[in-house]
């Protein structure tokens, strides 16, 4: 091969090594958002199986109450 060939392959070798460092630093950067969101969706199920509870017996109490006071 001629020496023109080698350098433009081994340039696009290094181009590549760079593209592929950079897909790592990135898959890691994802990872870490994944691990966020995944703690944040956690706590909004838990924050919303509570207030819905709280919501449900409060409902109950008020529907109570009113057909104690109306007699029905």
């Amino acid at each position: 091969m001629s020496d023109d060939i080698l350098r433009a392959l081994g340039r696009i070798e290094g181009q590549l090594q760079g593209v592929h460092s950079r897909l790592d630093e990135h898959s890691g950067k994802l990872d870490k958002i994944d691990e966020r969101v995944k703690n944040v969706e956690h706590k909004a199920a838990t924050n919303g199986l509570v207030s819905g509870g709280i919501a449900g017996v409060g409902m109950s109490l008020l529907a109570a109450k009113l057909k104690s006071m109306t007699g029905v």
